[in-house]
């Protein structure tokens, strides 16, 4: 059996500044795979990619976010999808396991909870599966910073600062929730709200958590293979590092898995 280890982690631009401090925190939580979200400046991930002694992809969004995955297994391929409507960006990367090949599916959509950010996120969540039936992807995990709200999830608005209060108020605080149960309906498994059901597991914003906008979401050969999901929230420095949480999820998968 193999156990992989894989970590979303939105993190907030990662400037040189907090290159030491942001790859003491990836050292300690050791994952085999990083799939990072804002990762704004390519050579503060060649360093980190370096120093974790990992093989790396940085790509361009479509915007002025971009996204990286760091690999303990070699990258064999990858390609970056991040023309509308699948904005901002999402990077795929196909890894060669020990006994086979996963793709992984590194997200960032668009933000706000407004209205017509999230029916651009619900078409995005279209594109997305198109771009999987078409290329006969094989087993694959989509995971990162999707932006959106699943069903059932609390928003702690209150909480929020006042300019994201302020435009929340233009739609009279009403969230709406497509792109991430158009994915469920598809048959990927939600593996954070599979594992916890009652629990909030925000991981938007460090020092004062109000809502979940980061995930790990595995196809129905992955999601038997499930055993841990979990935000990562007891280690040192976090608040400081981002605004976002990581998420951490563990898989055991044998020659006859995935």
């Amino acid at each position: 059996m193999t156990t992989l280890r894989i970590l979303a982690y939105n993190v907030n631009s990662a400037s040189p500044k907090r290159l030491e401090r942001l790859h003491k925190l990836l050292d300690t939580i050791d994952a085999d795979i990083i799939a990072l979200t804002e990762a704004d400046h390519q050579e503060v991930i060649e360093e980190l990619a370096g120093r974790l002694g990992l093989q790396h992809v940085w790509a361009a969004g479509s915007g002025d976010r971009h996204v990286a995955t760091l690999s303990r297994f070699p990258i064999e391929a990858w390609d970056i999808h991040s023309k509308p409507p699948l904005t901002q960006a999402a990077l795929q990367t196909k890894l060669a396991l020990p006994t086979r090949y996963i793709t992984i599916f590194n997200i960032h959509f668009l933000p706000y909870l407004l209205l017509p950010f999230e029916v651009r996120r619900w078409q995005a969540v279209g594109r997305l599966q198109e771009i999987i039936c078409n290329g006969e992807i094989g087993p694959h995990l989509i995971v990162g910073d999707l932006n959106a709200i699943g069903r059932g999830d609390r928003v702690l608005q209150r909480n929020n600062p006042t300019r994201m209060r302020r435009v929340m108020a233009l739609q009279l605080n009403l969230i709406f929730r497509l792109a991430v149960p158009r994915l469920l309906r598809a048959g990927y498994t939600d593996c954070f709200r599979q594992l916890h059901p009652e629990q909030d597991g925000f991981t938007f914003m460090t020092g004062n958590p109000t809502t979940r906008y980061d995930y790990v979401i595995a196809d129905k050969q992955f999601s038997p293979t499930l055993r841990t999901c979990q935000v990562v929230d007891d280690l040192p420095d976090l608040e400081t590092l981002s605004d976002h949480f990581p998420l951490l999820a563990e898989f055991e998968i044998g020659e006859a898995d995935a």
